[in-house]
């Protein structure tokens, strides 16, 4: 498992090659920039591994349907995923369009969502019209 020191390493050397390689190759320096990140996301994803096996195990002794573990992991996911994104285009200088991936992203949430929303909204009324929920 890689510490937080090596990932600071990493991502200092990476930006360091960078900036340099942005004064005679700019496509490089982006790849680079690109190609670290993701390596960098690689490995922290590895180490949050066994805390998301853990929210899975806490999950299921609540007693809560999969579907709810499962939203919230693919929440992460897009999260990072966007992130990414985001920050690959504000190194390359697009700054509306990390502006337009971010709005992707949260709209992204919003339809991964809907269903929870959906039995809330059930659980609301169901309460309210005194028949309780389930």
């Amino acid at each position: 498992m890689m510490e937080i020191g090596s990932v600071a390493a990493l991502v200092v050397l990476a930006a360091f090659l960078a900036v340099i390689l942005r004064q005679t190759r700019p496509e490089q320096a982006m790849a680079v920039a690109l190609a670290a990140g993701l390596g960098i996301m690689v490995l922290v994803l590895l180490q949050v591994a066994p805390v998301l096996d853990s929210l899975k195990e806490l999950l299921g002794q609540a007693n809560m349907p999969d579907e709810y573990g499962l939203v919230l992991f693919k929440a992460l996911g897009v999260c990072l995923i966007t992130q990414l994104a985001s920050d690959a285009c504000k190194d390359a200088g697009e700054t509306a369009l990390a502006s337009k991936a971010e709005l992707a992203g949260k709209a992204a949430l919003l339809v991964l969502a809907l269903p929870l929303f959906q039995k809330i909204g059930e659980l609301a009324v169901s309460l309210i019209n005194g028949t309780g929920g389930t």
